[in-house]
């Protein structure tokens, strides 16, 4: 009989014996239990954020909105001030969204001035009561290293109650710090009522254009009785997205 350098008891004929046995299953079980373990932990996720603050009405070419979207605002592009809006945040108790107010990039718009990059305000309708589950739900931390497509369009989403009132909804994000497939699929199963695109940067300026005069959007964004304001934009009422 000789001991291992590990202190396991092997006889002459080269078996182990009952206590070594015993001792080796129960290491093996540890081990097993906590390779589960460290399976079954899912990714890092961040705080929910603060709750947002109430704004008096949706503005999607406020200035935090526009850099949000990665874009920015001509000084000719708007007559109309956009004064700064609250940072997006979780739904507050009390507040009741009865609407949704998507703002996007990505659309470029076309006049006598020449070619411009655009806001495109969607407005829908609906149940929310999926939507807000998701957006309930925490971000996931980045990761270094992580494989990642490249960066999508920006994207600002409002909630609006009855009296126009409006908060800038956190939106939850993945570990390439794009947002959960989740809320588009959200949004998707919501009735969409109008479409309108507001240009906010001149790109391509015409050779022989005067100065900028029709495309202009004046009060952008803005909620009344008749949805979103908009002076010389292209209007889209219940287009695709």
């Amino acid at each position: 009989m000789r001991r291992t350098t590990t202190g396991a008891v092997v006889h002459p004929d080269g078996s182990r014996s009952a206590r070594t046995r015993t001792l080796l299953a129960v290491g093996a079980l540890g081990a097993t239990v906590l390779l589960l373990g460290s399976c079954a932990t899912g990714p890092a996720t961040l705080a929910v954020p603060d709750p947002a603050v109430t704004a008096r009405a949706v503005d999607c070419l406020a200035p935090q909105v526009v850099a949000a979207l990665g874009l920015e605002l001509d000084s000719g592009a708007t007559s109309t001030p956009h004064p700064d809006v609250p940072a997006a945040g979780a739904v507050p108790d009390g507040f009741t969204p009865l609407g949704v107010v998507e703002c996007v990039g990505g659309e470029s718009l076309t006049d006598r001035a020449g070619v411009w990059d655009a806001v495109t305000v969607r407005r829908l309708e609906g149940d929310l009561d999926g939507l807000l589950e998701v957006l309930a739900r925490p971000s996931v931390a980045q990761e270094a290293g992580t494989p990642c497509p490249a960066a999508p369009d920006g994207w600002d989403l409002w909630l609006v109650d009855a009296m126009g009132a409006a908060i800038r909804a956190a939106l939850p994000l993945d570990a390439c710090g794009a947002v959960q497939g989740d809320v588009a699929a959200a949004l998707s199963g919501l009735t969409e009522i109008e479409v309108r695109h507001y240009p906010v940067h001149l790109v391509e300026p015409r050779e022989a254009s005067g100065p900028a005069e029709a495309s202009r959007a004046d009060e952008a964004g803005g909620l009344d009785e008749a949805g979103p304001v908009q002076a010389d934009g292209v209007r889209a009422d219940r287009a695709g997205r």
